[in-house]
Protein backbone atom coordinates (compact mmCIF):
# COMPACT_ATOMS: atom_id res chain seq x y z
CA UNK A 1 0.00 0.00 0.00
CA UNK A 2 2.73 2.46 0.97
CA UNK A 3 4.72 1.53 -2.14
CA UNK A 4 1.73 2.33 -4.33
CA UNK A 5 1.19 5.75 -2.77
CA UNK A 6 4.93 6.51 -2.98
CA UNK A 7 4.85 5.51 -6.65
CA UNK A 8 1.92 7.86 -7.29
CA UNK A 9 3.64 10.69 -5.40
CA UNK A 10 6.84 10.17 -7.40
CA UNK A 11 4.83 10.04 -10.62
CA UNK A 12 3.17 13.34 -9.73
CA UNK A 13 6.54 14.94 -8.94
CA UNK A 14 8.32 13.58 -12.00
CA UNK A 15 5.67 14.30 -14.58
CA UNK A 16 3.73 17.08 -12.88
CA UNK A 17 0.52 15.38 -13.75
CA UNK A 18 -2.10 13.04 -12.55
CA UNK A 19 -2.32 9.30 -12.77
CA UNK A 20 -5.42 7.72 -14.28
CA UNK A 21 -7.00 4.98 -12.21
CA UNK A 22 -10.21 2.94 -12.18
CA UNK A 23 -12.55 3.70 -9.29
CA UNK A 24 -13.21 0.29 -7.79
CA UNK A 25 -15.42 1.17 -4.81
CA UNK A 26 -16.03 3.46 -1.89
CA UNK A 27 -17.05 2.04 1.43
CA UNK A 28 -17.95 5.42 2.81
CA UNK A 29 -18.01 8.78 1.05
CA UNK A 30 -14.63 9.77 2.48
CA UNK A 31 -12.69 6.66 1.37
CA UNK A 32 -12.32 5.85 -2.32
CA UNK A 33 -10.66 2.65 -3.56
CA UNK A 34 -8.83 2.62 -6.91
CA UNK A 35 -7.76 -0.50 -8.75
CA UNK A 36 -4.29 -1.13 -10.08
CA UNK A 37 -3.11 -4.08 -12.16
CA UNK A 38 -2.45 -6.42 -9.22
CA UNK A 39 -3.60 -4.45 -6.21
CA UNK A 40 -5.48 -1.35 -5.16
CA UNK A 41 -5.05 1.79 -3.11
CA UNK A 42 -7.45 3.97 -1.20
CA UNK A 43 -7.47 7.64 -0.45
CA UNK A 44 -9.52 10.38 1.14
CA UNK A 45 -10.48 13.49 -0.80
CA UNK A 46 -8.29 16.50 -0.01
CA UNK A 47 -10.21 19.29 1.67
CA UNK A 48 -13.50 17.41 1.91
CA UNK A 49 -15.35 16.04 4.94
CA UNK A 50 -18.58 14.20 4.17
CA UNK A 51 -21.03 13.09 6.86
CA UNK A 52 -21.44 9.34 6.98
CA UNK A 53 -23.13 6.95 9.37
CA UNK A 54 -20.93 5.36 11.98
CA UNK A 55 -18.78 8.39 12.62
CA UNK A 56 -19.11 10.11 15.97
CA UNK A 57 -19.80 13.81 15.77
CA UNK A 58 -21.58 15.81 18.44
CA UNK A 59 -23.32 17.91 15.77
CA UNK A 60 -25.16 15.18 13.98
CA UNK A 61 -27.06 12.94 16.31
CA UNK A 62 -30.49 11.90 15.02
CA UNK A 63 -30.13 13.36 11.53
CA UNK A 64 -26.82 11.66 10.89
CA UNK A 65 -28.23 8.50 9.30
CA UNK A 66 -30.43 10.50 6.90
CA UNK A 67 -27.51 12.76 5.99
CA UNK A 68 -25.33 9.71 5.42
CA UNK A 69 -27.89 8.13 3.06
CA UNK A 70 -28.18 11.37 1.08
CA UNK A 71 -24.41 11.81 0.79
CA UNK A 72 -23.97 8.18 -0.33
CA UNK A 73 -26.78 8.70 -2.87
CA UNK A 74 -24.95 11.78 -4.13
CA UNK A 75 -21.78 9.74 -4.63
CA UNK A 76 -23.71 6.97 -6.41
CA UNK A 77 -25.21 9.53 -8.79
CA UNK A 78 -21.96 11.40 -9.46
CA UNK A 79 -19.14 8.84 -9.37
CA UNK A 80 -19.20 5.86 -11.70
CA UNK A 81 -17.52 2.67 -10.58
CA UNK A 82 -15.07 1.28 -13.12
CA UNK A 83 -14.65 4.78 -14.57
CA UNK A 84 -11.11 6.02 -15.25
CA UNK A 85 -10.45 9.08 -13.07
CA UNK A 86 -7.47 11.38 -12.82
CA UNK A 87 -6.01 11.18 -9.33
CA UNK A 88 -3.42 13.54 -7.91
CA UNK A 89 -2.01 12.81 -4.46
CA UNK A 90 -1.19 15.79 -2.25
CA UNK A 91 -0.01 15.40 1.32
CA UNK A 92 -1.48 11.88 1.47
CA UNK A 93 -4.92 12.92 0.19
CA UNK A 94 -6.28 12.76 -3.35
CA UNK A 95 -7.72 15.27 -5.76
CA UNK A 96 -10.13 13.52 -8.08
CA UNK A 97 -11.14 14.75 -11.51
CA UNK A 98 -12.80 13.59 -14.68
CA UNK A 99 -12.54 15.82 -17.71
CA UNK A 100 -12.92 19.38 -16.48
CA UNK A 101 -14.73 18.40 -13.28
CA UNK A 102 -12.82 18.52 -10.00
CA UNK A 103 -14.89 16.32 -7.67
CA UNK A 104 -13.34 17.74 -4.50
CA UNK A 105 -14.76 21.13 -5.50
CA UNK A 106 -18.03 19.71 -6.86
CA UNK A 107 -18.90 17.92 -3.60
CA UNK A 108 -18.43 21.15 -1.63
CA UNK A 109 -20.27 23.28 -4.22
CA UNK A 110 -23.21 20.87 -4.37
CA UNK A 111 -23.52 20.96 -0.57
CA UNK A 112 -22.75 17.33 0.27
CA UNK A 113 -19.54 18.00 2.19
CA UNK A 114 -17.77 20.67 4.18
CA UNK A 115 -14.24 22.00 3.88
CA UNK A 116 -11.67 20.06 5.89
CA UNK A 117 -8.64 22.35 6.17
CA UNK A 118 -6.34 19.56 7.40
CA UNK A 119 -3.64 18.63 4.92
CA UNK A 120 -4.20 21.52 2.50
CA UNK A 121 -0.95 23.30 1.70
CA UNK A 122 -2.17 25.17 -1.39
CA UNK A 123 -3.90 28.31 -0.09
CA UNK A 124 -5.45 29.04 -3.48
CA UNK A 125 -7.14 25.63 -3.44
CA UNK A 126 -8.30 26.14 0.16
CA UNK A 127 -9.74 29.58 -0.65
CA UNK A 128 -11.54 28.13 -3.68
CA UNK A 129 -13.12 25.41 -1.52
CA UNK A 130 -14.15 27.96 1.13
CA UNK A 131 -15.70 30.16 -1.58
CA UNK A 132 -17.65 27.20 -2.98
CA UNK A 133 -18.79 26.26 0.52
CA UNK A 134 -20.06 29.81 1.07
CA UNK A 135 -22.02 29.55 -2.20
CA UNK A 136 -23.51 26.20 -1.16
CA UNK A 137 -24.57 27.68 2.19
CA UNK A 138 -26.04 30.80 0.60
CA UNK A 139 -27.97 28.80 -2.01
CA UNK A 140 -28.92 26.04 0.45
CA UNK A 141 -27.52 23.36 -1.87
CA UNK A 142 -27.62 19.67 -1.00
CA UNK A 143 -27.56 18.89 2.71
CA UNK A 144 -27.50 22.61 3.52
CA UNK A 145 -31.17 22.71 2.47
CA UNK A 146 -32.62 20.14 4.87
CA UNK A 147 -29.91 19.95 7.54
CA UNK A 148 -28.62 23.52 7.81
CA UNK A 149 -27.93 23.53 11.57
CA UNK A 150 -26.27 20.11 11.51
CA UNK A 151 -24.09 21.05 8.52
CA UNK A 152 -23.13 24.35 10.15
CA UNK A 153 -22.03 22.51 13.30
CA UNK A 154 -20.24 19.90 11.16
CA UNK A 155 -18.46 22.68 9.24
CA UNK A 156 -17.32 24.32 12.47
CA UNK A 157 -15.82 21.04 13.70
CA UNK A 158 -13.28 21.19 10.86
Amino acid sequence: MKKIIIFILLFNLAFGGEGKFLLNSYYNPNRLVFRLAKSSFECSLLGVAVPFYGRDNQCIVESFKKMSHQSIGYFQNNLNLEQLYSVRIENGFCILSYGNTNFNEKIIKDGYGVVNKNGILDMEFLNRLLYLQDLAIKNRNGLWNSFYNEMDCFKNSY
